[in-house]
């Protein structure tokens, strides 16, 4: 979603940013499940690519979450007068409002994720019946692990966009600058990182509640 943001326009980007993270989510899951690596730059081995439930998993979550923003943009921008806030700042507000909501979604139904990806018990039901004993465990580690990160570079790239700092992705080689460069490498960085940590946090979670142990990460 930080992508999608400093980009600058949600109906250009959204697509194939959710399509890239979606690979990498499950490749790190897999390969933390299975102890098989597999990469997003070649083809997946034999049934292990990512199935329709698998996408419903990703994606519903994050349709929640784009409700949410976009309930918030339409309160405030009816609230506020419409030179109170630009596009990409009332949008930045929306995600500082609606991550917190995405925390304690995810902590709910995000055991789904895993167990799609290793095709096992998928459902919401099973998800719910699962975080009556994972929901504190994921709900902490994504508090103080990708939302803590999130929200620190969010603020950063909200005060910087205030004092000027362009962060949009350029429409012309022309118009690559410092700021723009280096806060895209920033994000996708860091893209790429919360969601290696999300996927250990629920994989943790999965192979506690439905294994009986722990998951060795350094395995």
């Amino acid at each position: 979603m930080l992508d999608i943001w400093g980009q600058g326009s949600i109906g250009r980007s959204l697509v194939p940013t959710l399509m890239v993270y979606g690979y990498l989510a499950f490749a790190f899951h897999f390969t933390l499940l299975t102890g098989t690596t597999v990469s997003v730059f070649q083809f997946f081995p034999q049934n292990s690519s990512p199935s329709w439930s698998f996408w419903v998993a990703f994606l519903l979550p994050i349709f929640f979450l784009i409700l949410a923003m976009v309930t918030t943009i339409f309160i405030v921008k009816s609230t506020l007068p419409d030179e109170a806030l630009s596009g990409r700042e009332a949008l930045g507000y929306a995600m500082l409002f609606s991550i917190p909501l995405f925390g304690v979604l995810l902590a709910a139904v995000g055991t789904m994720i895993p167990a799609a990806t290793i095709r096992t018990s998928t459902g919401v039901r099973a998800a719910l019946r699962r975080a009556r004993r994972s929901f504190w465990f994921i709900l902490w580690r994504l508090v103080t692990g990708p939302t803590v990160f999130s929200l620190i570079f969010m603020g950063v790239a909200l005060t910087l966009d205030q004092q000027g700092f362009a962060s949009e992705v350029p429409e012309t080689f022309a118009g690559i600058t410092v700021s723009n460069a280096v806060y895209q490498t920033v994000a996708g960085f860091l893209g790429i990182f919360n969601t290696a940590l999300t996927a250990s946090i629920f994989s943790m979670a999965y192979t506690r509640v439905e294994e009986g142990r722990k998951l060795q990460l350094s395995s």
